[in-house]
């Protein structure tokens, strides 16, 4: 049955095919007598006005030039029955000129080939209407409707041109929030939905918002109060982008430029229906705004959204960085020899890297409140900090280890005292802003923890290893123990026992990444996925290979609530800096239709 079915498809595909082949043979026999009609025409005029008795056996000669003079074919056999429609109109031109003249003789050839008919004075359609009428000459009125419609579209461009100026302007003044929300970036992406600016094939726009943006980025790179704001507007700006506009699916037509999408951005595409008009944007229509099809530009525009929050949140970062190293210098003591023993070294030493640890604590409150002032996102700000904290316990750790002076007793405690003071700022703070900070410090709180602890060559290789210090690896405890000395009660370091065990498991290891006890710095972005080792493990082996799931800066926001989320929709009144320009459909509610699954 399905081969059946196919085949009568097949064969009704071939029968169209076929009647298209017959239709445009005819069209081109039609301009054939057409021309022939209007070359005998001529002929009989010249004739009427000579007197000549016989025009109409010159329009049968003229008609087709494979009649004879007396109507017959070139065979020798009628010409209408030899050549078809062509005889058949030479034939109807011979015989209605006698009655009706030329006019009638070619409205009737006409009418037999299926092209015209009625009067003769009827107006062709379609792509004869081109050639059968001459071009009639503008009127004043058309000219003056011209005139006016140019005047009124370049009115309406330099309206355009100035509301695009006060946008930009706007943007190098800090617009602030309204209920939570970066005006900035809310105002950006309507202003850009109003004016269709997203399915633009060539637009300035995005290209010069950029720039703004990159500038005032450029001139306070070390104020992280402006960073923050930034941070949050791209990163916002961006989170609109990715729900509410996609690659243009270009419908069936295929094209060059095609490719140039997928390649950039994925093959991911959708067709739908075309984008609502302005009135459905903001507030209009039922249904409310759906996606739009972007074009290049505004795709583009978004990778260079998604670059500016890469580029901030490590200038945030370093800033803290920066504003924190001299002081993490003063959080491990020095102690001399010859204040060994005394308790009033002691305390001095324990007050001032106290002090120290206050104000790197202080440094991380000011960034604290930066970040609640300027609303930026939970997930960043909590990224922010464990990546400061890592960084906090990189630098301690690497000092530990590579000055012995730093490995003893008292500055252990020193340390300690000072990583308390860490926990209670980070349990007072809460994890909807720190998250797991406390866990990023597990190196350092590990070797302060062997350095304090009593009756050390008492401790099994496997207790060390598995209870008192899981994280550090063999290499690293080899080191610290090694390093180890008592400057206050003299107690030895672990067994020779177990640094015989240690040295062994040590020389075991083949692998070069083993070798190495220091820490590095790691200043990956938070937004990419990434598979990383958690470090050397115990035996000197690192340990299996974990897949972190990064989340890019266009979905950071996917974990904030969808209601504070839906907020971004609501109406909100003009900025003071836009005011005097058409910017009314900012305080109207931008309806978002749910598109099905």
């Amino acid at each position: 049955m399905r081969d059946d079915a196919r085949a009568q498809v097949l064969e009704l595909q071939a029968t169209i095919e076929g009647m298209r082949e017959v239709q445009a043979a005819r069209e081109r026999e039609l301009a054939t007598a057409a021309h022939a009609a209007g070359a005998a025409s001529a002929a009989a005029a010249a004739a009427a006005v000579r007197g000549s008795p016989a025009p109409a056996a010159a329009a049968a000669g003229t008609a087709s030039p494979r009649m004879g003079a007396n109507g017959m074919g070139a065979n020798g056999e009628g010409g209408a029955a030899a050549q078809g429609p062509l005889g058949s109109l030479a034939q109807s031109l011979s015989m209605s000129s006698k009655t009706g003249g030329y006019a009638k003789a070619l409205s009737d050839g006409m009418t037999a080939f299926g092209f015209g008919g009625g009067s003769p004075g009827s107006q062709p359609s379609g792509a004869h209407a081109a050639t059968a009428a001459p071009h009639a000459p503008e009127s004043e009125a058309d000219r003056k409707m011209r005139e006016l419609q140019a005047k009124q579209a370049a009115a309406l461009a330099e309206k355009r041109r100035q509301e695009e100026e006060r946008l930009l302007s706007s943007l190098s003044t800090d617009l602030g929030y309204n209920a939570g929300r970066p005006v900035a970036a809310v105002v950006v992406f309507r202003c850009c939905l109003q004016w269709r600016a997203f399915q633009a094939e060539r637009t300035s726009l995005f290209d010069r918002i950029t720039g703004v943006i990159g500038a005032q980025i450029e001139r306070q790179h070390d104020d992280n109060g402006a960073l923050a704001y930034w941070l949050v507007n791209t990163v916002t700006l961006l989170h609109l982008l990715q729900k509410n506009i996609k690659p243009a699916s270009g419908g069936t037509k295929k094209s060059s430029a095609r490719g140039v999408f997928d390649t950039l951005f994925g093959a991911r595409t959708a067709v739908g229906p075309p984008a609502h008009n302005e009135a459905s944007i903001h507030g209009g229509s039922v249904g409310g705004f759906k996606a739009v099809e972007a074009k290049y530009p505004a795709l583009l525009f978004k990778q260079q959204l998604d670059a500016f929050v890469q580029k901030i949140f490590p200038l945030m970062r370093d800033n803290v960085k920066k504003a924190i190293t001299p002081m993490l210098a003063n959080c491990i003591n020095t102690p001399k020899v010859a204040s060994r023993g005394r308790a009033h070294d002691h305390t001095s030493a324990q007050q001032s890297m106290l002090k120290s640890w206050g104000d790197i604590l202080g440094v991380m409150d000011a960034l604290l409140e930066t970040v609640k002032a300027t609303h930026v996102p939970r997930p960043l700000v909590q990224a922010l900090f464990k990546q400061l904290y890592a960084f906090v316990n990189v630098n301690l750790f690497n000092q530990l280890l590579l000055r012995r002076e730093c490995c003893s007793f008292s500055n252990g405690e020193n340390v300690r005292m000072g990583l308390n003071t860490v926990e209670q700022w980070l349990t007072s703070t809460g994890r909807e802003y720190v998250a797991d900070s406390w866990d990023e410090l597990r190196w350092i709180r590990q070797a302060v923890q062997f350095l304090v602890i009593g009756n050390k060559q008492k401790r099994t290789l496997e207790e060390i290893t598995a209870d008192l210090c899981p994280v550090l690896s063999i290499q690293q405890l080899y080191r610290i123990s090694t390093m180890y000395w008592d400057d206050r009660y003299n107690t030895e370091t672990v067994s020779p026992d177990v640094l015989s065990r240690m040295k062994q498991q040590m020389t075991d290891v083949t692998s070069a990444a083993t070798h190495s006890f220091l820490l590095d710095d790691d200043a990956t972005l938070p937004f990419r996925n990434r598979t990383f080792a958690t470090g050397p493990g115990v035996g000197g082996e690192r340990t299996t290979n974990q897949t972190t799931n990064r989340n890019s800066a266009a979905d950071v926001l996917n974990t904030v609530d969808p209601r504070v989320l839906a907020e971004l929709n609501g109406g909100m009144p003009v900025p003071e800096a836009l005011k005097g320009g058409d910017y009314s459909f900012l305080e109207r509610e931008l309806k978002i239709a749910l598109l099905a699954a």
